[in-house]
């Protein structure tokens, strides 16, 4: 495939910029990696240029620093950067045995205990990891956190489809970010850790493609749609949550945007769901501005609007 088929959807002022459409995955070519949490992108873009024939993708949830990082690759022709969650998109984004390559560099070690599920020990984490490398494919480590750096290799050794391969202390890299040379500068040590998928593994997606719309069988009404302001709700298992915020009316109209936060497993999208008059009733659907993906709390909330605002 060729890699600027992977444009199609790219903000045309940064090129490199793009949106993933909900339930889709995003296109890969013959030789395709990934770097999560990417910073100020000064790495990922000289790894870009030294390695033209691989499509470079670059997940950082800071809006901030995916801005800085296009800034600064101007345009550079095989690389994709996205704004959003890998720790919960990356089994979305991707399909299996899809990267040759994924690193890492420098990720924060987050506490053991409030923040277990944000490392990359966590399970949900490293299944996605092992389902979208290819068979053969590299997952690479790089930190400054000796304890995280061995907790990484006890745990991520122990996966079915993962074995650990290489535990290297200060290793000599081509390309090496500021803040590592300011670290090596200092006398201080770098730990990098290497594993390589063994075999096949999969894991189930949980997020749907298409659109939702839901027909309300009555008139809802400014009132019907106030009273939703600060309705929550949550799944029954607790890892999905949803609220309802304000309520903007179509100035002279009955057309409603019922502002919306939800969570699943803290990844949080805030959008707008459409209330608009459809033959005998009401027509309920993500609004056509919102860029949020069909998680299970975003089609919950949905459901649960609908629901209320068809009672009598």
């Amino acid at each position: 495939m060729d890699i600027l088929a992977a444009t199609t959807n790219a903000r045309p002022q940064y090129k490199v910029i793009i949106r993933p459409e909900s339930g889709k995955f995003l296109p890969v070519s013959r030789h395709t990696e990934l770097e999560i949490g990417f910073g100020n992108g000064e790495y990922t873009v000289q790894y870009a240029r030294s390695n033209p024939e691989t499509l470079l993708y670059g997940v950082e949830i800071s809006q901030a620093c995916v801005l800085r990082c296009a800034r600064r690759a101007g345009g550079l022709g095989n690389l994709r950067l996205i704004n959003t969650d890998a720790r919960y998109m990356l089994r979305e984004l991707f399909p299996d045995e899809s990267l040759r390559k994924i690193f890492m560099q420098f990720p924060c070690p987050w506490s053991k205990n409030a923040d277990a599920h944000k490392r990359v020990t966590a399970k949900d984490f490293a299944d996605g990891l092992a389902a979208v490398l290819e068979v053969a494919g590299v997952f690479e480590m790089v930190t400054d956190d000796e304890p995280y750096a061995c907790e990484v290799w006890d745990v991520l050794g122990r996966h079915g489809a993962l074995t650990a391969e290489d535990f290297t202390v200060n290793p000599k890299r081509e390309i090496t970010t500021k803040y590592e040379r300011k670290w090596l500068e200092e006398g201080r040590k770098i730990y990098r850790v290497t594993f390589r998928k063994s075999g096949a593994f999969t894991v189930s997606r949980r997020v749907t493609g298409g659109d939702m719309h839901i027909k309300i069988p009555r008139e809802v009404t400014a009132a019907d749609m106030a009273g939703l302001r600060n309705i929550e709700g949550r799944t029954e298992g607790r890892n999905s949550f949803w609220k309802f915020g304000r309520t903007f009316r179509e100035s002279g109209g009955d057309v409603y945007l019922l502002e919306t936060l939800t969570s699943d497993d803290e990844y949080e999208q805030k959008f707008y769901i459409h209330v608009a008059p459809r033959d005998e009733g009401f027509l309920l659907r993500l609004d056509k501005t919102t860029l949020a993906f069909l998680t299970p709390a975003v089609r919950s909330a949905l459901n649960d609007a609908a629901e209320r605002l068809s009672r009598p």
